[in-house]
């Protein structure tokens, strides 16, 4: 090609590139001299804040005003011109528009001032940085998700390995009873004393097999029933659940003591209900042979939570029994020490799970906690059963 032909395809490519170009010049013989423009295509020249443009004395410094440090840029372009490379000059915004600059040797004297607008790169590096943060939010959630189905699944599969003993021992057991006794009924001769002893056996090992069902079903209502958060006053929780305690600990006298006033909480009526009934209704059961149950009933507010305490005289639980009888189908005596069915109390637990709570693990004399906790707008609740001393 010829030397002329080539010379204008540069020009015209110069000329029409979109990039801002411009060729610099440093003075060898000036060590502490700017560079200074002697050539730019229209792309920089819209750029350029000279009022009048004189290739003789303009300073790139004074062409893009605030874009390069002068120092900096001083011993960049020497060392460029020195000894060849290219160097990123880095971002510069200019109203809406940001423009990348990067710098190049050519000879001992000059270098080339290349200025591309990123503008559009970098709105869609912030459209991408937005639609990463989303996708990792919902990510996050979805894991999220993933481990509380992981955590009802195995809750689930416990429930169902719970009720398969259940169905297995507890519900086999009375029917084994009542088969027994009506066989004895049926193979042998008895006195009239002795049959309605039988009878009254097995009556008793149908009411127990009642019971157990009841519960059962009870348990399961938790877990299914729709629940509808509001403000709750305690003081109203406490007395319908005494009402009901009236009509299922079958006229055994105790002593009960509400201290009011109680705090409002967020949650709601008829679970909290179940909650306190079920705790009142153990601590009236255990307790040792000829001791009126008493229970105590108080609130408090502590560390921004709202609690409710429920002190009893019972028999206490032992520390490594604490987190265990809060599951489905554990007894820690015998029936025939403390009837049951050993389902209330995981009834009230999983009714606090339902509600939001939390199971902090902690004790009062051997007693329970369990923790409502609610949005930060609300009031938290906590719902604590406990007995005034530890079992010998």
């Amino acid at each position: 090609m010829e030397i002329k032909l080539a010379e204008r395809l540069y020009r015209l490519m110069f000329t029409n590139m979109r990039e801002g170009l411009a060729i610099l010049r440093v003075d060898p013989e000036d060590p502490e001299g700017s560079p200074v423009v002697i050539e730019m295509n229209p792309a920089a020249v819209k750029l350029c804040r000279c009022r009048s443009f004189n290739f003789a004395n303009c300073k790139t410094a004074d062409c893009f005003p605030g874009w390069f440090d002068e120092e900096r840029l001083r011993a960049t372009c020497r060392r460029l011109a020195a000894f060849g490379g290219m160097v990123e000059l880095g971002e510069v915004p200019l109203g809406a528009s940001v423009y990348r600059v990067r710098i190049f040797g050519l000879s001992e004297e000059h270098l080339g001032l290349v200025i591309d607008d990123v503008t559009r790169l970098k709105k869609g590096e912030k459209e991408l940085a937005k639609v990463t943060g989303l996708m990792e939010q919902r990510s996050a959630a979805v894991e999220k998700r993933v481990v509380e189905r992981t955590a009802q699944l195995q809750e689930i599969n416990e429930e169902l390995d719970s009720f398969a003993y259940s169905v297995s021992h507890d519900l086999r057991a009375p029917l084994r009873a009542m088969r027994a006794f009506a066989g004895i009924l049926l193979e042998e001769e008895h006195t009239e004393a002795e049959r309605v002893a039988y009878l009254k056996r097995i009556q008793a090992a149908s009411e127990g097999m009642e019971h157990l069902i009841q519960d059962l079903l009870a348990y399961s209502r938790v877990g299914r029933q729709e629940i509808v958060i509001q403000r709750v006053r305690l003081e109203e929780v406490v007395a319908d659940a005494a009402k009901q305690l009236e009509l299922t600990i079958g006229g055994k006298n105790y002593r009960l003591e509400v201290r009011e006033p109680l705090p409002e909480v967020v949650g709601h009526h008829t679970v909290l209900v179940q909650v306190v009934l079920n705790i009142m209704g153990n601590s009236i059961k255990f307790v040792p042979k000829g001791v009126t149950p008493s229970l105590l009933v108080w609130g408090e507010e502590l560390d921004g939570e709202c609690r409710l305490n429920i002190e009893d005289n019972g028999i206490g639980i032992a520390p490594e029994h604490q987190k265990r009888i809060f599951k489905i189908f554990e007894r820690l005596h015998g029936i025939e020490s403390y009837p049951g069915t050993g389902i209330g109390l995981a009834i009230a637990s999983k009714a606090v799970t339902r509600l939001g709570g939390a199971d902090r693990g902690g004790v009062k004399g051997g007693g329970r906690e369990q923790v409502l906790d609610r949005s930060q707008e609300s009031r938290p609740s906590v719902i604590r059963g406990g007995t005034a001393r530890e079992a010998a």
